[in-house]
Protein backbone atom coordinates (compact mmCIF):
# COMPACT_ATOMS: atom_id res chain seq x y z
CA UNK A 1 0.00 0.00 0.00
CA UNK A 2 1.27 3.47 -0.83
CA UNK A 3 0.96 5.59 2.32
CA UNK A 4 1.10 8.76 0.24
CA UNK A 5 -2.37 8.13 -1.18
CA UNK A 6 -5.28 10.28 0.05
CA UNK A 7 -6.98 9.05 3.26
CA UNK A 8 -10.30 8.27 1.58
CA UNK A 9 -8.57 6.17 -1.07
CA UNK A 10 -6.54 4.34 1.58
CA UNK A 11 -9.75 3.62 3.49
CA UNK A 12 -11.46 2.28 0.35
CA UNK A 13 -8.50 0.01 -0.42
CA UNK A 14 -8.50 -1.32 3.16
CA UNK A 15 -12.25 -1.95 2.99
CA UNK A 16 -11.85 -3.71 -0.37
CA UNK A 17 -9.28 -6.08 1.09
CA UNK A 18 -11.50 -6.82 4.04
CA UNK A 19 -14.71 -7.34 2.08
CA UNK A 20 -13.18 -8.52 -1.22
CA UNK A 21 -15.42 -5.97 -2.93
CA UNK A 22 -13.12 -4.08 -5.24
CA UNK A 23 -15.55 -2.37 -7.63
CA UNK A 24 -16.92 1.16 -7.35
CA UNK A 25 -19.36 1.68 -10.20
CA UNK A 26 -21.05 4.64 -11.83
CA UNK A 27 -23.49 4.74 -14.77
CA UNK A 28 -20.74 5.20 -17.38
CA UNK A 29 -17.46 4.17 -15.76
CA UNK A 30 -16.07 2.39 -12.74
CA UNK A 31 -13.04 1.86 -10.53
CA UNK A 32 -11.69 -1.64 -10.04
CA UNK A 33 -9.46 -0.97 -7.04
CA UNK A 34 -6.12 -2.80 -6.95
CA UNK A 35 -3.18 -3.05 -4.57
CA UNK A 36 0.45 -2.66 -5.62
CA UNK A 37 -0.03 -1.96 -9.32
CA UNK A 38 3.08 -1.43 -11.43
CA UNK A 39 3.91 2.17 -12.23
CA UNK A 40 3.51 3.33 -15.81
CA UNK A 41 6.52 4.12 -17.99
CA UNK A 42 4.46 7.02 -19.36
CA UNK A 43 3.46 8.42 -15.95
CA UNK A 44 6.28 7.16 -13.71
CA UNK A 45 5.74 9.71 -10.95
CA UNK A 46 2.03 8.92 -10.49
CA UNK A 47 0.59 6.14 -8.32
CA UNK A 48 -1.85 3.72 -10.01
CA UNK A 49 -4.67 2.48 -7.78
CA UNK A 50 -7.14 0.74 -10.09
CA UNK A 51 -8.53 0.21 -13.57
CA UNK A 52 -11.79 1.16 -15.25
CA UNK A 53 -12.45 -2.45 -16.27
CA UNK A 54 -11.83 -1.64 -19.94
CA UNK A 55 -8.13 -1.00 -20.30
CA UNK A 56 -7.97 2.38 -18.58
CA UNK A 57 -5.96 2.98 -15.41
CA UNK A 58 -6.63 5.48 -12.61
CA UNK A 59 -3.62 7.30 -11.15
CA UNK A 60 -3.18 9.61 -8.18
CA UNK A 61 -0.82 12.53 -8.77
CA UNK A 62 0.31 12.57 -5.15
CA UNK A 63 3.03 15.19 -5.58
CA UNK A 64 1.34 17.33 -8.28
CA UNK A 65 3.72 16.55 -11.14
CA UNK A 66 1.07 17.40 -13.76
CA UNK A 67 -0.14 20.65 -12.26
CA UNK A 68 -3.65 19.55 -11.31
CA UNK A 69 -3.00 19.78 -7.58
CA UNK A 70 -1.58 17.32 -5.06
CA UNK A 71 -3.84 14.26 -4.90
CA UNK A 72 -5.53 14.94 -8.23
CA UNK A 73 -6.67 11.98 -10.33
CA UNK A 74 -5.47 11.17 -13.84
CA UNK A 75 -6.79 8.54 -16.27
CA UNK A 76 -4.74 6.83 -19.01
CA UNK A 77 -5.50 3.83 -21.20
CA UNK A 78 -2.86 1.10 -21.02
CA UNK A 79 -2.11 1.47 -24.72
CA UNK A 80 -1.77 5.26 -24.55
CA UNK A 81 1.19 7.56 -24.19
CA UNK A 82 1.77 10.51 -21.89
CA UNK A 83 -0.19 12.89 -24.11
CA UNK A 84 -3.25 10.62 -24.04
CA UNK A 85 -3.69 11.04 -20.27
CA UNK A 86 -6.72 12.95 -19.00
CA UNK A 87 -7.20 15.01 -15.83
CA UNK A 88 -10.13 13.15 -14.29
CA UNK A 89 -10.76 15.01 -11.01
CA UNK A 90 -9.02 17.38 -8.57
CA UNK A 91 -9.30 14.75 -5.80
CA UNK A 92 -10.33 11.16 -5.17
CA UNK A 93 -13.57 12.10 -3.33
CA UNK A 94 -14.49 14.34 -6.27
CA UNK A 95 -13.81 11.43 -8.68
CA UNK A 96 -16.30 9.31 -6.71
CA UNK A 97 -18.88 12.08 -6.86
CA UNK A 98 -18.39 12.49 -10.61
CA UNK A 99 -18.67 8.75 -11.22
CA UNK A 100 -22.01 8.68 -9.40
CA UNK A 101 -23.24 11.47 -11.70
CA UNK A 102 -22.40 9.56 -14.90
CA UNK A 103 -18.86 10.76 -15.54
CA UNK A 104 -16.92 9.12 -18.42
CA UNK A 105 -13.18 9.94 -18.49
CA UNK A 106 -13.04 9.57 -22.28
CA UNK A 107 -15.26 12.65 -22.63
CA UNK A 108 -12.40 14.77 -21.27
CA UNK A 109 -9.64 16.35 -23.36
CA UNK A 110 -6.24 14.66 -23.36
CA UNK A 111 -3.08 16.42 -22.23
CA UNK A 112 -2.09 16.73 -25.88
CA UNK A 113 -5.45 18.36 -26.66
CA UNK A 114 -5.04 20.76 -23.76
CA UNK A 115 -1.58 21.72 -24.98
CA UNK A 116 -2.84 22.17 -28.54
CA UNK A 117 -5.05 25.20 -27.88
CA UNK A 118 -4.19 28.42 -29.76
CA UNK A 119 -1.71 26.84 -32.16
CA UNK A 120 0.68 28.92 -34.29
CA UNK A 121 0.33 29.27 -38.06
CA UNK A 122 2.89 29.84 -40.79
CA UNK A 123 5.90 28.98 -38.63
CA UNK A 124 9.15 27.15 -39.18
CA UNK A 125 9.68 23.77 -37.53
CA UNK A 126 13.10 22.10 -37.28
CA UNK A 127 13.51 19.40 -39.91
CA UNK A 128 10.98 20.92 -42.31
CA UNK A 129 12.03 23.32 -45.07
CA UNK A 130 9.04 25.62 -45.43
CA UNK A 131 6.29 27.26 -43.43
CA UNK A 132 3.71 25.07 -41.71
CA UNK A 133 0.62 25.40 -39.55
CA UNK A 134 0.82 23.50 -36.28
CA UNK A 135 -2.26 21.36 -35.66
CA UNK A 136 -1.19 19.53 -32.52
CA UNK A 137 1.69 19.55 -30.05
CA UNK A 138 3.13 16.98 -27.66
CA UNK A 139 2.14 17.87 -24.11
CA UNK A 140 5.35 16.41 -22.67
CA UNK A 141 7.79 18.46 -24.78
CA UNK A 142 5.56 21.20 -26.27
CA UNK A 143 7.07 20.33 -29.65
CA UNK A 144 4.85 20.04 -32.74
CA UNK A 145 3.21 16.63 -33.14
CA UNK A 146 1.25 17.32 -36.34
CA UNK A 147 1.79 20.05 -38.90
CA UNK A 148 0.53 20.82 -42.39
CA UNK A 149 1.78 23.07 -45.16
CA UNK A 150 -0.26 24.69 -47.91
CA UNK A 151 2.46 23.70 -50.37
CA UNK A 152 4.85 20.80 -50.91
CA UNK A 153 7.80 20.98 -48.52
CA UNK A 154 10.89 18.97 -47.64
CA UNK A 155 10.54 17.09 -44.36
CA UNK A 156 13.66 15.29 -43.15
CA UNK A 157 14.86 15.75 -46.73
CA UNK A 158 11.80 13.97 -48.18
CA UNK A 159 9.19 15.64 -50.43
CA UNK A 160 6.02 15.97 -48.37
CA UNK A 161 2.72 16.76 -50.08
CA UNK A 162 1.09 20.07 -49.26
CA UNK A 163 -2.28 19.90 -47.54
CA UNK A 164 -1.48 16.55 -45.91
CA UNK A 165 -0.46 16.10 -42.29
CA UNK A 166 3.16 15.54 -41.31
CA UNK A 167 3.61 13.80 -37.95
CA UNK A 168 6.59 14.26 -35.65
CA UNK A 169 7.76 12.42 -32.54
CA UNK A 170 8.27 13.93 -29.07
CA UNK A 171 11.91 14.40 -30.04
CA UNK A 172 11.05 16.22 -33.28
CA UNK A 173 11.76 13.41 -35.77
CA UNK A 174 9.49 12.96 -38.79
CA UNK A 175 7.62 9.66 -38.65
CA UNK A 176 4.74 10.03 -41.13
CA UNK A 177 4.05 12.01 -44.29
CA UNK A 178 2.53 11.68 -47.77
CA UNK A 179 5.12 11.73 -50.52
CA UNK A 180 4.76 14.56 -53.04
CA UNK A 181 7.23 12.89 -55.42
CA UNK A 182 9.13 9.65 -55.83
CA UNK A 183 11.84 9.33 -53.20
CA UNK A 184 14.53 6.87 -52.18
CA UNK A 185 14.24 6.08 -48.47
CA UNK A 186 16.88 3.90 -46.85
CA UNK A 187 17.69 2.47 -50.28
CA UNK A 188 14.02 1.81 -51.21
CA UNK A 189 12.43 3.65 -54.13
CA UNK A 190 9.01 4.83 -52.89
CA UNK A 191 6.20 5.97 -55.17
CA UNK A 192 4.86 9.50 -55.35
CA UNK A 193 1.52 10.34 -53.78
CA UNK A 194 1.58 7.55 -51.20
CA UNK A 195 1.72 7.43 -47.38
CA UNK A 196 5.14 6.86 -45.85
CA UNK A 197 5.54 5.73 -42.25
CA UNK A 198 9.04 5.92 -40.79
CA UNK A 199 10.46 4.23 -37.70
CA UNK A 200 10.43 7.01 -35.08
CA UNK A 201 13.98 6.21 -33.95
CA UNK A 202 15.89 4.81 -36.93
CA UNK A 203 13.95 6.50 -39.74
CA UNK A 204 13.71 3.28 -41.77
CA UNK A 205 10.46 2.86 -43.74
CA UNK A 206 7.79 0.74 -42.05
CA UNK A 207 4.90 1.43 -44.43
CA UNK A 208 5.37 2.55 -48.03
CA UNK A 209 4.47 1.88 -51.65
CA UNK A 210 7.50 0.71 -53.63
CA UNK A 211 8.13 2.30 -57.02
CA UNK A 212 10.10 -0.78 -58.10
CA UNK A 213 9.84 -4.51 -57.31
CA UNK A 214 11.75 -5.50 -54.18
CA UNK A 215 12.32 -8.38 -51.78
CA UNK A 216 11.35 -8.10 -48.10
CA UNK A 217 12.00 -11.06 -45.78
CA UNK A 218 12.35 -13.30 -48.80
CA UNK A 219 9.05 -12.18 -50.38
CA UNK A 220 9.28 -10.89 -53.97
CA UNK A 221 6.91 -7.91 -53.80
CA UNK A 222 5.29 -5.97 -56.62
CA UNK A 223 5.71 -2.26 -57.24
CA UNK A 224 2.69 0.01 -56.84
CA UNK A 225 1.15 -1.88 -53.89
CA UNK A 226 1.56 -0.87 -50.25
CA UNK A 227 4.09 -2.77 -48.17
CA UNK A 228 4.51 -2.96 -44.41
CA UNK A 229 7.67 -4.19 -42.69
CA UNK A 230 7.71 -6.04 -39.38
CA UNK A 231 8.95 -4.21 -36.29
CA UNK A 232 8.66 -5.58 -32.72
CA UNK A 233 7.12 -2.32 -31.48
CA UNK A 234 5.53 -0.47 -34.39
CA UNK A 235 4.44 -3.01 -37.02
CA UNK A 236 3.01 -6.48 -36.39
CA UNK A 237 3.46 -8.03 -39.83
CA UNK A 238 5.14 -8.07 -43.22
CA UNK A 239 2.53 -7.44 -45.93
CA UNK A 240 2.61 -6.85 -49.66
CA UNK A 241 1.52 -8.16 -53.06
CA UNK A 242 3.61 -10.97 -54.56
CA UNK A 243 5.32 -10.05 -57.81
CA UNK A 244 5.50 -13.70 -58.87
CA UNK A 245 4.49 -17.16 -57.67
CA UNK A 246 6.32 -17.96 -54.46
CA UNK A 247 6.37 -20.64 -51.76
CA UNK A 248 6.26 -19.68 -48.08
CA UNK A 249 7.13 -22.53 -45.70
CA UNK A 250 6.11 -24.98 -48.42
CA UNK A 251 2.77 -23.29 -49.14
CA UNK A 252 2.41 -22.52 -52.89
CA UNK A 253 1.19 -18.94 -53.25
CA UNK A 254 -0.02 -17.33 -56.44
CA UNK A 255 1.41 -14.23 -58.05
CA UNK A 256 -0.51 -11.00 -57.38
CA UNK A 257 -1.86 -12.22 -54.04
CA UNK A 258 -1.56 -10.04 -50.95
CA UNK A 259 0.43 -12.02 -48.45
CA UNK A 260 0.79 -11.52 -44.68
CA UNK A 261 3.65 -12.84 -42.53
CA UNK A 262 2.75 -12.32 -38.89
CA UNK A 263 5.04 -11.50 -35.98
CA UNK A 264 8.70 -11.98 -35.27
CA UNK A 265 8.56 -15.56 -36.58
CA UNK A 266 7.12 -14.30 -39.91
CA UNK A 267 4.43 -16.98 -39.83
CA UNK A 268 2.22 -17.14 -42.90
CA UNK A 269 -1.16 -15.65 -42.03
CA UNK A 270 -2.95 -15.21 -45.36
CA UNK A 271 -2.58 -15.57 -49.12
CA UNK A 272 -4.05 -17.19 -52.24
CA UNK A 273 -3.03 -20.68 -53.35
CA UNK A 274 -1.68 -21.23 -56.88
CA UNK A 275 -2.28 -24.99 -56.53
CA UNK A 276 -4.15 -27.27 -54.18
CA UNK A 277 -2.67 -27.62 -50.71
CA UNK A 278 -3.53 -28.59 -47.15
CA UNK A 279 -3.81 -25.49 -44.94
CA UNK A 280 -4.49 -25.72 -41.21
CA UNK A 281 -5.32 -29.40 -41.69
CA UNK A 282 -7.92 -28.73 -44.42
CA UNK A 283 -7.54 -29.52 -48.16
CA UNK A 284 -8.02 -26.35 -50.23
CA UNK A 285 -8.30 -25.97 -53.99
CA UNK A 286 -6.03 -23.87 -56.15
CA UNK A 287 -7.13 -20.23 -56.21
CA UNK A 288 -8.52 -20.34 -52.65
CA UNK A 289 -7.76 -17.37 -50.43
CA UNK A 290 -7.19 -18.33 -46.80
CA UNK A 291 -6.51 -16.74 -43.43
CA UNK A 292 -4.85 -18.50 -40.51
CA UNK A 293 -4.96 -17.74 -36.79
CA UNK A 294 -1.81 -19.46 -35.61
CA UNK A 295 -2.11 -22.99 -36.99
CA UNK A 296 -5.91 -22.82 -37.23
CA UNK A 297 -7.70 -22.13 -40.50
CA UNK A 298 -9.87 -19.11 -39.69
CA UNK A 299 -11.62 -18.34 -42.97
CA UNK A 300 -11.41 -18.98 -46.70
CA UNK A 301 -12.74 -17.53 -49.94
CA UNK A 302 -13.25 -19.90 -52.89
CA UNK A 303 -11.54 -19.34 -56.24
CA UNK A 304 -13.12 -16.78 -58.53
CA UNK A 305 -15.90 -18.47 -60.48
CA UNK A 306 -15.66 -21.48 -58.18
Amino acid sequence: MNARLPPKLLDDLARARETQTWSISGPNSQIELADDMDESDELPTLVPFGTDGGGGVWYCDVEDHLGGGAGSIVHLHMSGGYGDARRAAPSYPELLARLSRGFDPYDLPTLDQEASANLPRAVRVPGIEGLVDVRRVHARTRRPAEVVSAHDVLAAGLPARGGESIYLTDEGRIHFLTLAARAVVDGIACAAGTPLSLHPVTGRPLRFTPAEPLVIDGLPLRAGHEVTVYDPVFSAAVTGVLDRAHDVDGVPLAAETRVVLQGEARELSSGTLREAARIGGAPLAAGTWFELLGDTLYQTRPPAGG
